[in-house]
């Protein structure tokens, strides 16, 4: 018999205290109820105050019987409330990553990786705990836990802290959604790439092969007069930054970019559209799928949007991907429906 594949969702903040706890919780809730589920975060998640502000945080509850990757140090802080699985090898500033499953419903500090070979290695621990589901908490600072590399979908948390009006707000949320719709390169480029991009560097397709450049950064002088100006297409291993993408406009260089997927793309929207408006156009290897937008309307700051009014604009923005608001309307009767299967 064909073992059932195990999907795996990251749940990640558009900004700073955008709500992604309050909806990982609702989340963790419903899917620990469709089979076994696991959890793990890029970053720590969990904690309870702010690291900034000080301002008090919502708790991360998890169910029983949910399988966890946090520190030996977070779990001995709940005796009785774990059973440890497996260590992972994996050490943080708060000791070594352990998989372990919840005994009862508790709350919990998630003390994540910060690296794709560590979220791997994590996800792998749950997988053979047994976990069926996988979902990864990912910070707005951590695009990682975002990467088609590592999980198979996102569910965006937009919320009010985004902006300080509702125009400001929906602009930034579509320069989001802007990253998520950039063209996959042609299968010819993706399967030549693939492998080259695990190594750090920069590469260039010339008479339609793909070679390794001598420069390691866009950033080298070198690098775009000898081989990127005369360059079919360029490819990156790492981020393209806003210092990359000025330095090439200045000397009139403005090629085909690819890159491994939009968690790589650091640049201001304004520079990007730029780009774009010059000639110049960025292509990447593997598409994330957007599988459903949060939306909440209150920030810790003070300021309240009208609920409905935000939900409809960011729908408009969104369509067909369903978008949702878990604090007024219970996942299993608003558009987080189809998210629980």
């Amino acid at each position: 018999m064909k073992e059932k594949t195990c999907e795996k969702t990251a749940i990640v903040g558009v900004a700073k205290n955008a709500g992604k706890t309050t909806v990982l919780s609702a989340f963790m809730e419903q899917w620990s109820l469709c089979g076994p589920l696991g959890v793990c975060s890029i970053g720590i998640d969990g904690e309870e105050r702010d690291a900034w502000s000080g301002r008090p945080k919502p708790q991360l509850y998890v169910p029983e019987g949910v399988w966890v990757a946090t520190t030996g140090a977070i779990i001995d802080q709940n005796p009785g409330h774990f059973a440890v699985w497996e260590g992972t090898g994996i050490t943080t500033t708060l000791g070594e990553v352990w998989i372990a499953q919840t005994t009862r419903p508790t709350q919990v500090k998630l003390a994540g990786v910060h690296t794709r070979e560590e979220a791997h290695r994590v996800i792998e621990g749950l997988q053979r705990a047994g976990a069926r589901r996988i979902v990864v908490d990912g910070a707005y600072d951590r695009r990682m836990a975002a990467s088609p590399w590592v999980t198979d979908s996102v569910i965006l948390v937009v919320g009010a802290s985004l902006g300080t009006s509702m125009s400001a707000l929906v602009s930034k949320t579509a320069e989001w959604l802007r990253l998520f719709s950039l063209p996959v390169c042609p299968e010819s480029d993706r399967e030549a790439l693939t492998p080259l991009l695990v190594h750090r560097g920069v590469y260039r397709k010339r008479e339609g092969k793909w070679q390794s450049c001598a420069a390691s950064t866009l950033m080298e002088q070198e690098a775009l007069t000898t081989e990127v100006l005369e360059a079919e297409a360029v490819a990156l291993s790492g981020a393209l930054t806003d210092r990359m993408l000025r330095h090439m406009m200045q000397q009139g260089c403005h090629p085909r970019l690819i890159v491994s997927d939009w968690t790589r793309i650091f640049t201001d929207p304004v520079l990007l559209r730029r780009y774009f408006e010059r000639g110049g156009s960025i292509e990447t290897v593997r598409s994330a799928v957007l599988r459903g937008v949060a939306v909440n309307p209150v920030s810790p700051e003070g300021h309240v949007f009208p609920p409905q009014e935000l939900k409809a604009r960011v729908a408009e923005l969104c369509k067909p991907v369903p978008v949702f608001d878990v604090w007024r309307d219970p996942l299993e009767e608003g558009g987080g429906r189809d998210l629980l299967r």
